[in-house]
């Protein structure tokens, strides 16, 4: 089964839980593990994005940059040493034949672009599609750096705490905005968006969405960089390993849906509570082993290939691999 709600896990699984603890504590424990032992069925997808920026930012419900293609041509992903150890960094972007290298991670999911004076921003808060509602509560705090009062002055840091209320959308006091600090979340029930809203473009109100926060943590968004010194629109297609999202209610998504699996995990972490590890690691081991089948049951002869191009990453032999 690919997918399953807390509920459905619940019903399933609840006998593996100690009577006084809170199975949905203890999936947000297990589940994380899981996810970090391999490259599982259910947790590879397909993502597309359009931009005009020297980078790309991998969405939040997103681990990791298994495969990416630009303007649909296959290219190689770099890791952060590349600059230190290959090309050296370029404002511009990698050269085209190192394809894409990873940035690490950053505060929010875009710059803001500021290039002259009159590229000042406004924080706000709202929902999310499909029906743009705000959870009752919780709360948002966005440290941003604001446009200096003089030439030679220094940008000026505030904080704005928003306490959602379930109204429509919220807005910060300043309208100088120029750069973001970070921004930290804490009970926020549901998917709400943080934006900055242009003072000054054209058309009016031009947005730029800086984070979509679901939970109790920071913003961390990873990006690649890649050529693009025209600030030309590119397509870009990647191939993702879905991140570990901690769930809240019992209609939230499970994307690892091997119950046998979890229910060895249950099992792992209450012989770890019991001090039991050689018990625990029998458990962990036996769910690693069931993923394992099911993914090799499903993949059948579409396995991966060593790929071999003697030519160098700057050609491309399609019949050689």
């Amino acid at each position: 089964m690919p997918a399953l709600t807390v509920k459905a896990v619940t019903k399933a699984l609840s006998d593996y839980v100690r009577p006084d603890e809170d199975i949905v504590a203890k999936l947000n424990m297990v589940m994380p593990r899981l996810y970090a032992m391999g490259m599982w069925r259910d947790l590879l997808y397909d993502w597309s994005i359009e931009t005009t920026n020297k980078y790309f930012t991998l969405p939040e419900h997103s681990d990791s940059l298994l495969g990416v293609m630009l303007q649909d041509s296959p290219v190689e992903a770099q890791s952060q040493w590349h600059d230190y150890r290959i090309s050296g960094y370029a404002s511009d972007g990698p050269t085209p034949i190192f394809g894409v290298v990873d940035d690490g991670f950053h505060e929010a999911k875009e710059d803001l672009v500021y290039e002259t004076a009159t590229d000042v921003y406004q924080i706000a808060v709202g929902g999310v599609a499909p029906d743009y509602t705000m959870p009752s509560s919780g709360s948002i705090t966005v440290v941003y750096g604001k446009q200096a009062t003089s030439e030679f002055g220094e940008t000026q840091v505030a904080t704005y705490t928003v306490n959602l209320t379930a109204t429509s959308s919220m807005q910060a006091p300043d309208q100088n905005v120029v750069s973001i600090k970070s921004i930290s979340f804490s009970d926020v029930s549901q998917e709400v968006r943080v934006c900055a809203v242009h003072q000054n473009s054209t058309p009016a109100g031009a947005v730029t969405t800086l984070a979509v926060v679901k939970g109790d943590g920071v913003v961390r968004y990873r990006r690649f960089r890649f050529e693009n010194t025209n600030g030309a629109i590119k397509n870009v297609k990647l191939l993702l390993k879905r991140a570990w999202q901690p769930v809240q209610t019992q209609d939230d998504i499970l994307y690892l849906g091997n119950l046998n699996a979890i229910k060895h995990g249950l099992l792992g972490m209450l012989a770890e509570d019991n001090a039991d590890l050689e018990r625990a690691q029998y458990h962990w081991n036996i769910s690693r082993q069931l993923l394992e089948e099911e993914l090799d049951a499903t993949r059948g002869s579409a396995k991966p290939k060593i790929k071999v191009n003697p030519s160098g990453a700057s050609f491309y032999i399609p019949n050689i691999t």
